[in-house]
């Protein structure tokens, strides 16, 4: 498409830098949350006292590379901020190297070509940007565009210059493949690599000779390439081969054709419907903000809507639409031959981080669908401005949620460093927010047991959350921390028990009203962010065995 067709970004560093703004301003919520959620506690060294031991990624978990990553951020001394930090750096590298790499195959226009790596970096359907611990899952996706783009640098480069991109390339995707599914990713890589020399061969070969010529010669040019998957699978299973509890947790098996069908609907419904869910719940709680934004939308459409017409081939329309519906089924096929779907607990959606790109793909068949209609311009900004729209709202709404999380564990923790040790290991926490707000989700055992270590020292506490357990938790834990490799060594579900009692306070609110009173203390400073906390929550403390739970054997 010449560049008078579309939406008229006069230069690629405009782009770029209007891309980097957009997406510091979709995920602006990211700067202000410095809490940490679910794994986080068991990874992160969260002050001097607080005890981890991460071996378990290396002799149980088989992840070197996320090793590597805690171990650094932890030496430190400020592994949250570390955390975010990779976080947005991956979200701004990953979007403008995935928006160069667009570029780079001449099949999209550079509008396009923004507009899709603005939706694959503000998608909503992965809840977790805000977890710290999921960081290396964010840069692992940001080395991967890194990476892909090196690549096709490297492919129209010679001499000293080609070999230094495929060495940064080649470490770069190898680095990426921490997040396994990637692997299905790469595919398509390869793929394209393999379009590129089908392409630089000329048309002076027959079909089927110029296709084995073309295969050959990406084999032969590029075997590293070709052998990077069975280096990392490789390398794993020889030196970090998983134990104990992560040994089937990668297990192939063949599902069923109807197994496959409710999988791919269970990553349609968590990935794409529940996004417009939590868009629509998003803009039902800021209602004039999101009227203001829906409106310039229109105006910009109306004002846009004197453009030229085009007519795109219906291979134009149809290209984009089938590589979505090809990516979305192949994305999801690994974790579904491992017997992993995504479900609607925020955690769980970590499965998800890839499916932005799908969806993006989708959009920009639906916005070249309407250019016949209402012109090249107005199509851009009516399809991709609403797209923007819907998945900012969806994120910030799980933004929201994560903040509001955070407030209720950093209340619980507030009153806990407050109180003296009760004589007690295990502890039982009644969560009188799950029945404040139908959007709370009780905190894992990972967090009430961090909280217990955060507040009172290195003892071998185990806690857990009465809402979000069954009553043979104490049980599966002694199980679970014998195991080889277990992250849950330090855990003694069979000590002395407690109950803590936690109940919203007088300042307890909805998530949105939660969050935004929290953003007024901490930058207009018109309240004291630990009164506010303090306020949050009422906790108290019952010494004696846990009712409705079955002890340990032996236990005391």
């Amino acid at each position: 498409m010449p560049p008078s067709a579309d939406i008229r970004l006069s230069s690629p560093l405009r782009a770029i830098v209007l891309l980097a703004i957009l997406l510091l301003a979709a995920h602006a919520p990211l700067f202000l949350n410095d809490s940490v959620f679910m794994d986080d506690w068991l990874v992160l060294k969260l002050g001097p006292a607080y005890p981890i031991n991460i071996d378990f990624l290396i002799t149980g978990a088989g992840h070197p590379v996320f090793f590597a990553y805690y171990s650094i951020a932890n030496m430190t001394g400020a592994p949250v901020l570390v955390m975010k930090v990779m976080a947005i750096a991956a979200i701004l590298l990953g979007a403008i190297c995935l928006f160069l790499a667009a570029m780079g195959t001449g099949l999209v226009s550079r509008a396009e070509a923004a507009g899709v790596a603005l939706l694959v970096w503000i998608y909503p359907g992965y809840q977790m940007w805000a977890g710290k611990a999921n960081s290396v899952y964010v840069f692992s996706f940001g080395l991967f565009c890194v990476a892909a783009w090196l690549l096709m640098l490297a492919f129209e480069t010679k001499g000293a210059r080609h070999a230094v991109l495929r060495i940064a390339s080649a470490l770069s995707f190898f680095l990426s493949f921490a997040l396994n599914s990637l692997m299905a990713l790469y595919l398509f890589v390869m793929f394209g690599l393999f379009v590129a020399v089908w392409r630089a061969d000329g048309r002076t070969l027959g079909s089927l000779r110029r296709f084995v010529v073309s295969v050959w010669r990406c084999f032969a040019r590029y075997p590293e390439f070709a052998a990077l998957p069975l280096l990392y699978w490789g390398a794993l299973n020889i030196w970090f081969k998983r134990v104990g509890a992560y040994a089937g947790y990668y297990g192939i098996r063949l599902p069923t054709y109807s197994e496959l069908l409710e999988g791919w609907n269970s990553f349609y419904q968590c990935g794409y419907s529940n996004s417009l869910t939590r868009a629509g719940r998003a803009a039902t709680d800021f209602k004039p903000l999101y009227v203001a934004v829906v409106v310039v939308i229109v105006v910009v459409f109306y004002l846009a809507s004197k453009s030229k017409r085009a007519r795109p081939s219906a291979f134009r329309i149809a290209a984009p639409l089938l590589l979505s519906v090809l990516l979305f089924a192949a994305l999801a096929l690994p974790y579904l031959i491992a017997g992993i779907r995504p479900s609607l607990h925020f955690y769980e959606t970590r499965h998800l981080l890839l499916f932005g790109l799908p969806g993006a793909l989708f959009i920009l068949s639906i916005k070249r669908f309407g250019e016949g209609i209402v012109g090249c311009d107005a199509a851009f900004v009516g399809v991709f401005g609403l797209a923007a729209i819907v998945s900012v709202a969806a994120l910030w709404n799980s933004y929201f949620f994560l903040q509001a999380r955070a407030l209720e564990q950093e209340a619980l923790s507030s009153h806990l460093e407050a109180m003296p040790m009760p004589a007690a290991i295990v502890y039982d926490l009644n969560d009188g927010f799950a029945d404040h707000t139908s959007q709370h989700v009780p905190f894992g055992l990972a967090e009430v047991t961090g909280m217990l270590q955060l507040a009172w020292g290195d003892h071998p506490f185990f806690g857990y959350s009465q809402q979000g357990e069954r009553p043979t938790i104490l049980q599966e834990m002694e199980a679970a921390r014998n195991i080889a490799g277990s992250a849950f060594h330090h855990m003694n579900p069979s000590g002395p028990q407690a109950t803590i009692l936690l109940k919203p306070g007088p300042a307890a609110a909805t998530n949105g009203r939660m969050v935004l009173h929290y953003y007024a203390c901490r930058l207009l400073w018109r309240c004291d962010v630990a009164s506010y906390l303090s306020q949050l929550a009422s906790v108290r403390i019952n010494v004696g065995p846990i009712a409705g739970v079955i002890p340990v054997v032996g236990s005391k």
